[in-house]
């Protein structure tokens, strides 16, 4: 998938950061110089493409090659500026879908009743939106194919799980928690990693182990 995200501050590198390693095309566009800069230097190797530009203007997006994107992402720190990216791209550009982020929520309907698709205000809830674009039951068979019965699932932890470290859990042989989703982060967990209530789990095992971590994390979020 095309994504070209417009905003590198906190929210934009850490999505940027989260959606690298899930093998999308990705553009980032930023204004300020020395923001860049970091962002070269932190996410160098991650195959992103970054743009010292602004991202408000139809020159600054067709730099970005903005019109074979799939998805545009605004989330700068202004909630006027992701209003005019996401209404570029989509009324100007013909993008299919359009993302933004939000600081006011009274600004949430505003941005819907004029053509915004997702209004959100969170960098774990903007990569689930893109990620229920994925082939979950297809990505389960080829494990299932490959590894005898191996699955993938979401888990959201609640207070049976909230403030304990992994290796108390006393998880089934067999599980592995392959990341953890907390806010703007994306953890890979170890034994020593401490969970908090709301983390969304992303787990791997067999279905008769992954059916027991009802019993640590409060509900299953996906399953495939």
């Amino acid at each position: 998938m095309f994504i070209v995200i417009v905003g590198g501050g906190k929210l934009g590198y850490y999505l940027a950061k989260t959606l690298a390693p899930r093998r999308h095309h990705l553009v980032l566009i930023e204004e300020d110089p020395d923001m860049c800069q970091k962002i070269a230097e932190e996410l160098s190797g991650l195959g992103i493409t970054l743009i010292h530009g602004d991202g408000t203007s139809s020159g600054g997006l067709r730099e970005a090659e903005i019109a074979a994107a799939d998805i545009l992402i605004a989330v700068t720190g202004h909630d006027q500026n992701n209003l005019v990216a996401c209404q570029l791209a989509k009324n100007y550009f013909g993008v299919p879908r359009t993302i933004a982020r939000v600081n006011n929520p009274k600004n949430i309907n505003v941005f819907r009743s004029l053509g915004v698709d997702s209004v959100v205000s969170s960098t774990a809830y903007i990569a689930d939106l893109i990620e229920h674009e994925v082939d979950w039951e297809g990505i389960n068979r080829m494990l299932s194919h490959k590894v005898d019965g191996l699955q993938i699932h979401e888990y959201r932890a609640g207070a049976k799980a909230a403030g304990r470290q992994v290796a108390d859990l006393g998880l089934p042989a067999g599980i592995i928690l392959v990341s953890l989703i907390r806010g703007d982060e994306v953890l890979v967990p170890n034994g020593q990693t401490v969970i908090s209530d709301g983390d969304v789990v992303i787990a791997m095992g067999s279905q008769d182990s992954l059916a027991l971590l009802n019993k640590y994390f409060l509900s299953d979020r996906t399953e495939a």
